[in-house]
């Protein structure tokens, strides 16, 4: 619809009527488009002159194809006029009214030369068919055809002295291929330039995709430059605050000196997050990998947390897939330290590896508190946190390193009975990949 509304009076209008071919596109017979028309109309009112129809019903379909070429020429040399903005119903009107003229010409041609038996009755679909190839199904073209179903009621109710005897024997076969081609031809051009506008809808779509992209990775590595810059002047002021700690000539700053270096640990670990959530940008390296052992070792680094929350850790299974060990251990760490955050002293985070098919699954559970569900639904939502000191920016990560490897990771959680964190990864790897817009499910 969008391509459709983009339309200008000037090319729904010539594509309605006579259909142009567009630029790059090849003519159909290498006619002119002027011609096309009169490649139809000369050759029929030929079949129909040998054919021994009268010449007084000759004029007629003479006369009825001479209005409509003399119409056709009359728009045709327009002075074209572009409107950006143009209303694609007032587009579809005009698309209309100049198909009347068009239905009016051929239901007279078709009265001519015997009625609904007319070899011509099926040119009285034309107009509707073109109309509709440029504008689409709408209100207008609904009319038309209305107006075209309309018409070929009158003819049928004609009385055979208007109608005359018709054509039979080769010559009504010939002008029924004759005109189910002219159709053809009238329609062709008219598809030509939809398949353009869409062509040219994609390219512009493909382009857009490829500046959006390239602007995130600018940006995302001016963020890395930044967050980088801005690590060595805090650890020294981190080592200043700690000496300061360590005075007792300044145990009256101490207090202020420790918010302080609280502070100070925080925005080291924001940086620290961003850093890792700008990694993924980065191509993974995949090799063979155990999980059970790696879940173990991620546990160890995490326990001295956990026996400060009083948490029970526990590690259960094994599978071994294709992944880099790096990644998943930097995604476990964040989502089994965001666990133990959420389970009360006395609880427990377990960690279960299953093989499961072609993939392998990493199960996180804890006895927490559990999240409602519009937590639920914003869980993973960069710097969306719960905790006062948290950055928003741990199930990103591995959200995201997850989605490198062709996996997927899903939360399900319940007020009072806990969290349960699903990461399902494909054993074998199908090759590195680039950034989170990789992520599958």
């Amino acid at each position: 619809m969008a391509a459709i509304s983009r339309l200008q009076p000037t090319d729904a209008f010539q594509a309605a009527v006579e259909a142009p071919v567009p630029e790059g596109v090849p003519r159909a017979r290498g006619l002119p488009g002027d011609l096309v028309p009169l490649a139809f109309h000369l050759p029929a009112l030929a079949v129909l002159a040998l054919s021994g129809l009268s010449a007084n019903r000759l004029g007629v379909v003479a006369l009825a194809a001479a209005v409509q070429q003399a119409h056709y020429l009359t728009w045709r040399r327009q002075p074209g006029k572009l409107c950006v903005n143009a209303d694609i119903d007032q587009i579809a009107w005009m698309v209309v009214a100049l198909q009347a003229c068009f239905l009016f010409t051929a239901g007279v041609a078709v009265a001519a030369t015997g009625g609904v038996r007319s070899p011509l009755l099926v040119t009285i679909a034309g107009g509707y068919a073109a109309g509709v190839a440029a504008v689409g199904d709408r209100l207008q073209t609904r009319v038309l055809l209305a107006a075209t179903a309309l018409v070929v009621g009158v003819i049928a109710l004609l009385p055979p002295v208007l109608t005359g005897p018709g054509l039979a024997g080769a010559a009504h076969g010939l002008l029924t291929v004759m005109s189910v081609l002219g159709i053809g031809a009238l329609l062709a051009p008219v598809h030509a330039r939809a398949r353009k506008r869409r062509d040219a809808f994609a390219r512009a779509r493909k382009e857009m995709a490829s500046d959006a992209l390239a602007r995130a990775q600018s940006l995302e590595q001016i963020g890395s430059k930044v967050a980088h810059e801005l690590k060595n002047p805090l650890t020294g002021v981190k080592a200043l605050v700690q000496l300061g700690l360590r005075n007792p000539a300044e145990a009256t700053s101490h207090e202020r000196l420790e918010v302080v270096d609280r502070e100070v640990t925080r925005m080291q670990e924001i940086l620290h997050n961003y850093l890792s959530f700008t990694r993924p940008l980065q191509t993974v390296t995949p090799r063979r990998v155990q999980l059970g052992p790696l879940v173990s070792d991620t546990l160890v680094v995490l326990s001295a947390r956990a026996d400060e929350a009083r948490v029970r850790l526990y590690a259960q299974g094994d599978a071994t897939l294709e992944a880099d060990p790096r990644r998943i251990k930097e995604a476990l760490l964040n989502l089994v330290a965001n666990a133990i955050e959420a389970t009360p002293a006395g609880g427990e985070v377990v960690v279960e590896v299953r093989p499961a098919g072609d993939e392998a699954e990493i199960v996180v559970r804890d006895t927490g508190r559990g999240m409602p569900p519009d937590t639920l639904r914003r869980i993973g939502t960069p710097f969306f946190t719960t905790r006062e000191d948290g950055t928003g920016l741990g199930v990103v990560l591995a959200r995201s390193v997850i989605a490198q490897h062709g996996g997927s990771l899903r939360y399900e959680s319940e007020p009072g009975h806990g969290t349960r964190v699903r990461v399902t990864l494909p054993r074998v790897s199908n090759g590195a990949r680039h950034g989170p817009c990789s992520a599958r499910g």
